[in-house]
């Protein structure tokens, strides 16, 4: 019952994001996944991620050099 419902939410919420329509043409009921919209938005949170990573790494970086240069005493 459990595994239903999980998969009833995972539904609602894709065809939400609009990945998926629902549609019932002639009384036939039909679930169309929109693998344009799928391919788009997974190609966005890639690019995002990267830029976060490399935004994450730099500011990483600066703290490091930060902590390294005050340890360090001028001759």
């Amino acid at each position: 019952m459990r595994a239903l419902i999980v998969v009833i939410v995972i539904l609602v919420v894709l065809g939400f994001v609009g990945w998926i329509k629902f549609s019932s043409p002639d009384g036939d009921p039909t679930l169309r996944v929109d693998t344009n919209k799928v391919k788009e938005d997974t190609s966005a949170i890639v690019e995002k991620s990267k830029e976060l990573t490399h935004q994450a790494v730099d500011e990483a970086s600066d703290d490091v050099d930060a902590t390294f240069n005050r340890g360090q005493t001028t001759p």
